[in-house]
C-alpha cells in the first residue's frame, strides 16, 4: 500500500484513523474496491487496539466510504459514496438546523433561475414532454401523497438533469426534499397544488419558446409563490417562523 499511515495520538485515536484513511481515499492512494489490510495488521500498524480500529471503521461506514464484508473473502473495502446517502445526510442536517422559509427561498433564488435559463437553451423535446407529463400527473393527485413527494421533486430534479450539473442536483434535490417535509406539516391544499402546477407550466412554456429570460422570470415568480402559498396555508404562518419550523408542530 503506497499511502504512509502514521501511528495515532491517544486522545483522538479513532478520529485520527478516520482522517488518515479518508485522506488516502481523497488523494487517490486508496481507490474504490481496494481492500484494507487485516484488522490485526492494520491495528498493529496504527499502534491501536482492534476495538479502536473498528470504531473508526464504523465512522467511515457512516460516511459511506467503507464497506465491511463478512465471510472468507470479507474485510474492509473502499466504496464509492452513494448520492442518495449524501442527500439524506444533507436533509437531516437541514432538519436539525431548522432554517427559516426565507432561507430556503434565498438559496433557491440563487440557483434555480439560472438552472431554468440553461434548460430553456438545452431542453430537448423529450425533456419538455417529460415535464409536461409530470405536471399532468400532479394535477391528478390533488389529495395524494404523490404530489408532496415524488412528482414535485422529480420536476425540479429533471431541471438539474437537463443542466447536467451534479452539484446543482445535490443542492436542489436536498432543498426540495426538505421543503416537502415542511409542506406535509403545514398541510398544503388543492389551491396550493394548482398554484404549483400553474408555475411549473409557465416555466415549461418558456422552455418551448427557447426563452431563457422568461424561464428565469417564471422560476423567480414560482419560488416567491411557493413561499407565500406555504405561509398562507391554514396555520402555516403559525408554524413557519422567521427562524424555522416550530419544533412542537413537528412532533404532532
Amino acid at each position: 500500500m503506497g499511502f504512509k499511515f502514521e501511528t495515532v495520538k491517544p486522545n483522538r485515536i479513532s478520529q485520527n484513523i478516520v482522517e488518515q484513511i479518508r485522506a488516502a481515499i481523497l488523494s487517490g492512494e486508496l481507490k474504490i474496491g481496494d481492500q484494507l489490510p487485516s484488522e490485526k495488521e492494520f491495528s498493529k500498524h496504527f499502534g491501536v487496539s482492534k476495538s479502536s480500529l473498528r470504531e473508526a471503521y464504523r465512522v467511515l461506514e457512516a460516511y459511506d466510504l467503507l464497506e465491511i464484508r463478512q465471510g472468507m473473502s470479507g474485510g474492509a473495502f473502499i466504496k464509492e459514496v452513494d448520492l442518495t446517502t449524501v442527500k439524506d445526510s444533507f436533509v437531516n442536517y437541514l432538519f436539525f438546523q431548522n432554517p427559516g422559509l426565507s432561507e430556503y427561498t434565498q438559496v433557491r433564488m440563487c440557483i434555480e433561475p439560472q438552472v431554468a435559463r440553461i434548460c430553456a437553451e438545452e431542453a430537448t423535446q423529450e425533456d419538455i414532454e417529460y415535464l409536461e407529463n409530470n405536471i399532468q400527473a400532479m394535477e391528478q393527485e390533488p389529495e395524494g401523497e404523490t404530489f408532496v413527494s415524488d412528482l414535485d421533486i422529480a420536476f425540479h430534479k429533471k431541471l438539474t438533469d437537463i443542466a447536467d450539473n451534479k452539484i446543482l442536483s445535490l443542492v436542489v434535490e436536498s432543498v426540495q426534499t426538505a421543503l416537502i417535509n415542511i409542506k406535509r406539516i403545514v398541510h398544503t391544499d388543492e389551491k396550493f397544488l394548482k398554484m404549483v402546477c400553474d408555475g411549473h407550466r409557465k416555466i415549461v412554456a418558456s422552455f418551448r419558446r427557447r426563452d431563457p429570460e422568461s424561464a428565469s422570470a417564471a422560476m423567480i415568480a414560482h419560488i416567491n409563490d411557493v413561499e407565500q402559498g406555504m405561509l398562507a396555508t391554514k396555520g402555516g404562518d403559525m408554524i413557519i417562523t422567521e427562524k424555522g419550523l416550530l419544533k412542537q408542530n413537528q412532533e404532532t
